[in-house]
């Protein structure tokens, strides 16, 4: 009996191997060499764009892919942006696709979109859709100017107006509202005229390599017609008192954590003119030093109510006309910091920027 189904089991594993030598082939995809399939870029690169295209694909969708970039769009014809790279990871060897595109070429963007399709050397396509963000600047936009009381007299006598300073000589420190001593200015030379005026800020270019982004600045002279002319007695403190020129100028932030003012002229942006911080809201300290009368301490707080320009003049020591207790050892001959506050009203620059460029 053992014997008959020992006999049985190797017959049924006979014809079980049998059967399975003779099965039908699955039904399975044929294999491709992935070198033949190959339609991703490794760099795209348009006209006016600030850092790398971001380039994404998905295996569920292969016939599909997205390229993401920024641009500065200032002057950009965005019906007609230039194509600078488009590359591949090895673009000598036989396995490298085409593209529809290639450098020279350009893409319409007006819509906020464009295609181009990659082939593949065995002829599968994928279609890639750009698409485009504006690259701005934090400076970009329109500000007007916020206007304070008096510092030194607060009884509500003084003039409202936009600048404020530090000055003096060691020991005798002085925190001031240009108004402070308002009789003294004249008509013709009131740092009030300022106060209605607009700053419209525009990025115009950047360095893709150091971050570095340069722009043009609008001064417009307000409703009023008017630049202020800061002369004060028979000193001319207009150099010290105009952070940003009248009219036209040109901005730049070389990283260093300033803004850099040059005259509209200086195209290439050679010779600086001055340097300015943008402060922040909120209280800032600024020349803390013993007084020699008293013995204490010369700390000055700027009240900054949304933002200020400032620039600062250096750590001295200023010993300018020492012998000199009038009004001017703080206002002209000794200045030490100089604010405008301001208010951002905009993150766009004006509408008529360039028209104001032109004149």
């Amino acid at each position: 009996m053992k014997k008959i189904f020992r006999n049985l089991f190797l017959t049924v594993v006979t014809l079980t191997a049998l059967s399975s030598c003779n099965e039908k082939a699955r039904n399975a995809e044929e294999l491709i060499d992935p070198w033949l399939r190959e339609r991703t870029p490794v760099n795209v690169r348009l006209e006016s764009q600030i850092g790398p295209a971001i380039i994404t694909s998905d295996w569920k969708t292969d016939d599909q892919g997205a390229v993401s970039v920024s641009l500065i769009t200032t002057g950009l014809d965005l019906s007609a942006v230039k194509v600078v790279a488009l590359d591949f990871k090895y673009p000598d060897s036989e396995f490298c696709p085409t593209a529809s595109i290639k450098p020279g070429d350009t893409i319409d963007l007006s819509d906020g979109s464009a295609e181009f399709v990659v082939t593949s050397p065995n002829g599968e396509t994928r279609t890639y859709t750009v698409t485009y963000n504006v690259f701005r600047d934090t400076l970009e936009g329109c500000y007007s100017f916020t206007k304070v009381g008096g510092l030194l007299d607060t009884s509500g006598a003084v003039p409202l107006a936009s600048c404020v300073m530090i000055g003096g000589f060691e020991g005798w420190i002085t925190y001031c509202q240009v108004m402070d001593k308002y009789w003294i200015w004249t008509s013709d030379y009131n740092p009030r005229d300022e106060d209605d005026n607009t700053l419209s800020f525009r990025l115009e270019k950047a360095d893709d390599q150091t971050g570095e982004t340069f722009g043009t600045v609008v001064n417009t002279p307000g409703p009023d017609g008017k630049y202020a002319n800061y002369i004060f007695k028979t000193y001319d403190i207009n150099e010290e008192y105009r952070l940003i020129p009248a009219g036209k100028s040109r901005w730049a932030k070389h990283g260093d954590g300033f803004i850099t003012i040059y005259a509209y002229e200086d195209t290439e942006y050679a010779n600086p003119l001055h340097k300015l911080e943008l402060l922040a809201q909120g209280e800032h300290k600024y020349w803390s030093e013993a007084v020699q009368s008293e013995g204490g301490s010369a700390e000055k707080i700027v009240n900054v109510p949304e933002l200020a320009l400032h620039r600062s003049f250096g750590p001295g020591p200023f010993n300018n006309e020492t012998s000199n207790w009038g009004d001017e050892r703080w206002y002209a001959n000794n200045i030490r910091n100089v604010f405008w506050l301001i208010k951002k009203d905009s993150d766009s620059a004006l509408d008529n920027h360039d028209e104001y460029l032109a004149k």
